[in-house]
């Protein structure tokens, strides 16, 4: 068997493969793809529930669910920054270990002050981080 073909053949897809690739902006910080996130980690604590989701839409804003209550606001920063516009959230009784989580991710959202997306993870930085995955959470 010749091999000179076959890794021609080889090379030749690697680059098809390539070309199918989002290119990244020349602005560091600015590939902050909108849709449907779930939180996977707050702090260095992981959130195994995925009972957090989050989705981000064009104009930056962005609206979900924290384990109880719905939650939106206006996004005004241009990543790599992140500064919320007054959060709204309606106000269903959070108890237990749900209320708790509640009130940490909303504290930490609302302190949050950048935002990047790298290899496939959302991270909103501030005092506390907070580690999406793209996603939805579970109801």
């Amino acid at each position: 068997m010749n091999r000179i073909p076959m890794i021609s053949v080889a090379f030749a897809a690697t680059l098809g493969l390539a070309a199918c690739e989002p290119a990244t902006p020349d602005v560091p910080g600015s590939n902050i793809p909108t849709g449907a996130y779930v939180l996977v980690g707050i702090g260095s604590d992981t959130v195994p529930q995925r009972n957090v989701g989050m989705t981000i839409a064009a104009d930056g804003s962005i609206s979900g669910k924290a384990p109880c209550n719905q939650y939106s606001a206006s996004q005004t920063a241009e990543p790599p920054g992140f500064a919320l516009g007054p959060l709204t959230t309606t106000e269903m009784a959070c108890s237990g270990n749900a209320g708790r989580l509640e009130t940490r991710y909303l504290q930490a959202l609302s302190a949050a002050d950048g935002i990047t997306f790298e290899g496939g993870v959302l991270t909103i930085k501030g005092p506390t981080y907070l580690t999406y995955e793209p996603g939805y959470r579970k109801e």
